[in-house]
């Protein structure tokens, strides 16, 4: 294993332990593939490096909608 790939390796995990240092302390559910139905959340500037947000599709104003952060693959690996 050459140092490279270690150190890729290193910095997926630091940014995954934050992601889910994140999730935790502001209450967000988290996942590591797209709900069906669900959907990016376009212009969202707030998710921690390596993950966006997301939603379950459903309007602001029909009280269902949820929201929750997606990991992006590379901090996966």
């Amino acid at each position: 294993m050459n140092t490279e790939k270690v150190l890729r390796e290193r910095n997926a995990m630091d940014k995954f332990d934050r992601i889910i240092e994140f999730a935790m302390k502001k209450d967000v559910e988290l996942y590591t593939s797209m709900p069906s139905g669900w959907r990016r959340i376009i212009g969202a500037l707030t998710a921690p490096c390596g993950s966006t947000w997301i939603y379950n599709g459903k309007s602001y104003f029909s009280g269902e909608r949820k929201t929750a952060l997606l990991v992006k693959e590379d901090c996966l690996e």
